[in-house]
């Protein structure tokens, strides 16, 4: 009896949450971008063409049956242009909080490494040139544990900003549970197996915040991954720790916001074509003509030390956006140079985008 009375609560509890609020939300972007490289050897890498990013949200938030304490449980389905891979890998979590504490468990939820303070309209460095393929820019950096299931906690301190520790057991695991193989089935039953990445365990720690000082944000972000002989990679084993920094701070005056990111990446793989270690320092500056138009500039430039690479890459772009209430649109016209760390690679990107929020 006391079995079944304690299974019975146990449904309950998960059949019926008490006081929650169930939301779903999502966004819409359509853009298109045009890549010129007329180098010789790159040349192909040259086209245009259109693209999506489409996402929903689906959260929910309620309080707990424990004086005090709230929860907030959510997941997204997102479907980008390319998306060849699961629907599912986005924002994936379950929060219970006490005040201005938050212990949060699931991937791609808690802050993280992978932004910037020094762009306000566009895209940035890397975005513009992924589809090159080989280049250098920088967006996350080092083991960037946030996109592997884990555990963290934030604290926000009020007026002053949000401190936040992540700790995942198996870096590059983007998936949970439930998922057999023949080499696992055998040691855990077909339904209790999981899959665990070649990565080793990995942390970050972080702060986002103001400082107590109107218009600032500030960012630092520090994350590690523990070497590992037998992580199956194409470029070699990794032999030494992977880490990554992530320190920035923008600054709003009114119609003028400047900003500054610097990111550093360090590769414990044995060999990397573009280097162990790159450096990358972004500087964004934007102009609010109106409370609807705002135009931006941007410099990025990285820095890798691999034995390949003649040259820094660089990104020189202008941007423009307006808002139209509902939806959004912005226009930004960028220059590549060597953005494979090699001189005289460089290439020509428009882009446009259209976005929006329901």
């Amino acid at each position: 009896m006391k079995k079944l009375l304690t299974t019975t609560a146990i449904v309950a509890a998960l059949s019926a949450p008490a006081i929650a609020q169930t939301t779903v939300t999502g966004n819409l972007d359509i853009a298109y971008k045009a890549f010129s490289n007329d180098s010789a050897a790159t040349k192909v890498n040259s086209g245009r063409g259109f693209g999506k990013e489409a996402q929903i949200n689906i959260q929910n938030k309620g309080k707990l049956n424990i004086a005090g304490w709230d929860y907030a449980a959510g997941f997204a389905l997102e479907d980008d242009g390319n998306q060849a891979g699961t629907y599912f890998n986005e924002n994936t979590f379950i929060d219970f909080i006490k005040g201005n504490t938050t212990i949060t468990i699931g991937q791609d939820h808690i802050q993280n490494n992978d932004q910037t303070t020094a762009t306000f309209v566009g895209l940035i460095a890397e975005d513009l040139s992924n589809g090159s393929g080989t280049d250098i820019f920088l967006s996350e950096v080092g083991a960037n544990p946030k996109e592997s299931f884990g555990v963290g906690i934030m604290q926000t301190i009020p007026g002053f900003g949000r401190l936040s520790a992540l700790y995942v057991p198996s870096n590059n695991n983007t998936t949970a549970g439930n998922q057999s193989t023949a080499a696992r089935a055998g040691l855990y039953g077909a339904d209790d197996s999981f899959v665990e990445s070649d990565g080793e365990s990995a942390y970050e720690i972080g702060f986002q915040g103001d400082l107590g000082v109107k218009g600032l944000n500030v960012i630092a972000f520090a994350n590690k991954e523990k070497a590992t002989t037998g992580y199956k990679a194409t470029d070699g084993s990794v032999t030494a720790d992977t880490k990554g920094n992530v320190y920035g701070l923008s600054y709003n005056m009114g119609q003028i916001t400047a900003g500054y990111t610097y990111k550093k990446s360090e590769r414990g793989f044995a060999t990397v074509a573009n280097g162990k270690e790159i450096k990358q320092d972004e500087f964004g500056l934007a102009y609010a003509v109106s409370p609807v138009l705002t135009l931006a500039a941007n410099y990025t430039k990285a820095d890798g030390n691999g034995t390949t690479l003649s040259a820094d890459a660089k990104m020189k772009s202008i941007a423009v956006g307006y808002n139209l209430g509902p939806v959004a649109v912005s226009a930004q016209a960028a220059k590549l140079d060597s953005y494979t760390g090699v001189a005289g690679v460089d290439a020509d990107v428009l882009y446009l985008r259209a976005s929006t929020k329901f």
